[in-house]
């Protein structure tokens, strides 16, 4: 490693290396500072020792696919900036919403009104034609704490309500049999979203219990809806809303929308919503694979909007077994070609993949205004 980044900063004088003042497998400690924090976002710190989410096996159970997964807890967590200060507390995750409250919220709604997704009022005697017409909507809950620094006390939680759009359907019968399907949730061609309505609808229940519950802290809560996308999709869902309930608070005043969406490249949907930056975009890869056909790089985008604006660029240039001096050949191409697609204050992340592994990074910082390249 030590002889790829001198390499690189003898032929790229342009980009900037941090200096080498101790390194740990091959990479310094200023550099890995760096490169973690080089979007310039805010990160909590983990209160160490660190505590596992107490419901930790259900995400993995009850949602779809790893994407919905990342999306969700990271999401929370960016969200949550808004409310509980990175300076002023710690996060960790949910030490309060257990395995059985979550499952029991989970359940279809019941005499006893236990359960939160919707009954099956009438049957057909057809199990998966009962799924169909009635489909879970409810996914799961996810908890976040956060800690005072100065006094140790959990002084505010952050609650993601996750929402099918659609319901994979796995039931079986009195007879042991499995019946499979999906079914989109929201099957009515207008413009109001059911299955947000539906998740507004159960927040209030959700915040009901969570205060009528004595061994949770009576502290705010920031509480966001999160729509999972499907199961094959190649993008997450999306956050729909979000609110704050007061310390002390049982009801939900109003809700706020969110708008924050993300588009892969290349992709129709891209296209449709910006046709100037899919157009740089396909330059940059067109230039790229032009550079380095012998290895035919495979290169894929994921852009985030914000209320309709882009808000950040990140590229994966997967190269399978490039060596060294291609390593640092592709790092100055496309630190050159990033101009094409440079916004001065949008940040750009690309990585080079080899064979699924982080080999080197390339980065627009709209702050500093300079290209940032190092083999990993």
């Amino acid at each position: 490693m030590k002889k790829r980044k001198r390499m690189l900063f003898l032929i790229v004088p342009i980009l900037f290396l941090a200096s080498c003042n101790s390194e740990v497998d091959g990479v310094t400690n200023k550099e890995k500072m760096y490169l973690s924090s080089i979007q310039k976002k805010e990160v909590y710190e983990i209160q160490q020792p660190a505590n596992f989410n107490i419901a930790r096996g259900l995400i993995i159970k009850n949602m779809n696919n790893a994407l919905n997964i990342n999306a969700i807890e990271k999401g929370l967590m960016d969200l949550s900036v808004n409310h509980f200060s990175t300076e002023k507390f710690y996060m960790q995750e949910g030490q309060y919403l257990n395995e059985k409250m979550i499952a029991q919220w989970l359940r279809r709604k019941s005499i006893e009104d236990i359960g939160l997704n919707p009954a099956i009022e009438k049957s057909t005697g057809d199990i998966l034609e009962d799924e169909k017409r009635y489909p879970l909507i409810l996914s799961h809950v996810l908890e976040h704490n956060f800690i005072n620094k100065e006094n140790n006390k959990i002084e505010g939680m952050s609650i993601a309500i996750s929402l099918n759009e659609f319901y994979d359907i796995r039931v079986s019968d009195d007879k042991g049999l499995i019946y499979t399907g999906q079914v989109k949730v929201d099957q009515n061609d207008d413009d109001i979203n059911d299955v947000e309505n539906y998740g507004k609808k159960v927040a209030e229940k959700i915040v009901k219990d969570i205060r009528k519950n004595e061994k949770i802290p009576n502290v705010p809560i920031y509480l966001t809806l999160f729509q999972e996308s499907n199961i094959n999709d190649i993008i997450p869902g999306v956050f729909l809303a979000e609110t704050i309930i007061p310390k002390g608070g049982d009801t939900i005043a109003k809700w706020s929308q969110l708008d924050k969406k993300l588009y892969t490249f290349p992709s129709e949907a891209l296209y449709s919503l910006d046709q100037n930056m899919y157009k740089k975009l396909l330059m940059f890869k067109e230039d790229i694979q032009a550079g380095f056909k012998h290895l035919n790089p495979k290169i894929l985008g994921k852009l985030r909007y914000e209320d309709g604006k882009l808000t950040d660029i990140q590229i994966e240039v997967n190269a399978p077994l490039i060596n060294d001096t291609e390593l640092i050949g592709l790092l100055q191409l496309i630190s050159t070609k990033l101009n094409t697609i440079l916004f001065d204050y949008i940040p750009i992340t690309v990585r080079i993949i080899d064979q699924q592994q982080d080999v080197g990074i390339v980065l627009w910082d709209p702050t500093e205004k300079q290209i940032f390249a190092t083999p990993i």
